[in-house]
């Protein structure tokens, strides 16, 4: 492995504090800030989790790594707050109660997949993230691979979604963290999302339970991205087809 608990230490309080700072001093938008402070205490908790690496039957780690995965069930909420700061307010506004109970929902999906159902069966080692026979951060092949004993519920490919077998979590995120967001207009931050999220992450490793933890640690420097650099104006979007017309801020 070439990351580290204290790399991930490192980039936790450089979130933080870089959170805390457009917070207090520049009066930023909580749209940008909470999501950045959310995916730093990510990589706090991975910091934490290297003190326990591949020590699967030790209690810490076991409990981290499930922490790991309720953090990720409850990220949809944190990139629809980032993907709706570039859409009009007045869009804004009208859905955004909708949008949260949409996420509400994925991050209940994304929690039964977890549960043990017998007649679920179980998922695919080695084509799933977070799939392993038992609950555990081990190393990747240069980050944490999370596992856990997850149900076999949409594991087997699918038909009528081209033979997809990543798992009902997976899915799940996949709807609720980018279809969506395209849906109501933010298409130009879901595709930098996307370059900064899956792409990287899929060409840095080939480890589907090392894939999540490569994502999360390249999600600080999304946000950061957001927030600091002159990307965020091009990620603006002023029209859509589902708009009536061209749209401003104003209600």
């Amino acid at each position: 492995m070439c990351w580290s608990g204290e790399a991930s230490g490192v980039l936790a309080v450089a979130g933080l504090s870089t959170a805390a700072y457009v917070a207090i001093k520049q009066g930023e938008s909580k749209e940008l800030w909470i999501p950045l402070t959310y995916f730093a205490l990510m990589e706090l908790l991975q910091a934490a989790t290297y003190v326990y690496i591949d020590l699967c039957d030790n209690p810490s780690n076991q409990i981290l790594t499930l922490l790991g995965y309720l953090h990720v069930s409850f990220q949809p909420f944190f990139v629809n707050m980032v993907a709706m700061y570039f859409i009009p307010e007045s869009v804004k506004l009208k859905i955004r109660t909708t949008v949260y109970t949409i996420c509400a929902i994925g991050t209940l999906f994304m929690l039964i997949k977890m549960y043990p159902f017998a007649w679920a069966g179980s998922c695919n080692i080695g084509v799933e993230g977070f799939c392993g026979p038992s609950v555990c951060s081990t190393s990747g092949s240069w980050h944490i691979a999370w596992q856990m004993p997850l149900n076999g519920l949409m594991s087997d490919p699918v038909g009528w979604l081209f033979g997809f077998n990543w798992g009902l979590h997976a899915f799940t995120y996949i709807v609720v963290a980018f279809y969506l967001p395209i849906i109501y207009g933010s298409w130009r931050f879901v595709g930098f999302h996307y370059l900064i999220g899956p792409f990287i992450s899929d060409i840095t490793t080939t480890d589907p339970n090392e894939y999540a933890a490569v994502w999360c640690l390249f999600s600080i420097a999304l946000c950061v991205s957001v927030i600091k650099s002159p990307i965020r104006k091009y990620l603006h979007v002023k029209t859509w087809p589902f708009y009536k017309k061209y749209i401003g801020d104003s209600l």
